[in-house]
């Protein structure tokens, strides 16, 4: 799935959407660092110990999965209602439902018909290890574009019981870890994918820093036109879903707009 600094990218590139009325980009803009920590926030489970599916609303394979934010308003109907939230946690759980929607696309087009454990190419480790180096490949590419006052702006929200199912001092804590590596200029994405593969950080460097080696390896299962497709499909389905959700689309039980 894609890395927090990828999807702090598509904040940036959500926030101008032209498939957002003006009234809701206004509202977005109006609270931008809760935009942008929504963007993230599903994540927070990597520091909270949760399992991925207790944030992300999806099973992994997706098997028969409906939608993602379907499910996180089926739990959490109060949340369906962002007429009736503070504007900052309203704006915050529309880039939760970004985030969501990236996530669930990834694992529906990319992961599980090329790296996933029914694919026979390779060992399913070797797949784990090559998808991780897609993913870290996306997040230096995507982190070198991110504007420089994403950090701060990060650091900026405040969350206040924005959800049920994640306390504050978790979401503060994964925010904070992202606010300081952007602040610093220092990023940990290999450190971190090689202490969870329990691999070698300077080898997995090494990957990433060869055109010639992620091209044999990983560009000639997946091609840079399918990356491109994805990124598209994700923003739009994110820009509707996010304007059908400021318009009460999903109150009494409405499901998300087909994509």
């Amino acid at each position: 799935m894609p890395t927090p600094f990828v999807h702090l990218l598509i904040a940036h590139e959500l926030l101008a959407s032209p498939s957002l009325t003006p009234e809701v980009r206004r509202a977005l803009a109006a609270e931008q660092p809760a935009f942008l920590f929504g963007n993230i926030a599903p994540d927070a489970q990597t520091v909270s110990g949760q399992r991925r599916e207790a944030t992300h609303f999806f099973p992994v394979p997706l098997g028969d999965a409906p939608p993602a934010p379907q499910r996180l308003f089926e739990s959490h109907p109060a949340l369906a209602r962002p007429e009736q939230l503070p504007p900052a946690q309203a704006v915050f759980l529309a880039g939760y439902l970004a985030h969501l929607t990236f996530d669930q696309l990834w694992i529906a087009r990319i992961f599980e018909p090329i790296f996933g454990e029914r694919q026979t190419w390779g060992t399913f480790d070797e797949r784990l290890y090559l998808h991780n180096a897609l993913r870290a490949h996306s997040d230096a590419l995507d982190l070198s574009r991110l504007p420089g006052s994403t950090g701060a702006g990060l650091r900026a929200a405040a969350p206040a019981r924005w959800l049920p199912f994640l306390s504050d001092e978790h979401l503060r804590a994964w925010r904070d870890f992202l606010a300081d590596q952007l602040e610093a200029g220092v990023t940990r994405t290999v450190e971190v994918f090689a202490q969870r593969m329990k691999v070698d950080p300077q080898a997995f460097a090494a990957l990433l820093e060869s055109p010639d080696e992620m091209q044999r390896r990983v560009f000639t299962r997946l091609s840079l036109e399918q990356l491109a497709r994805y990124r598209a499909d994700g923003l739009a389905q994110s820009a509707q879903l996010i304007q059908a959700y400021w318009e009460g689309a999903f109150q009494s039980g409405g499901n998300p707009p087909a994509g």
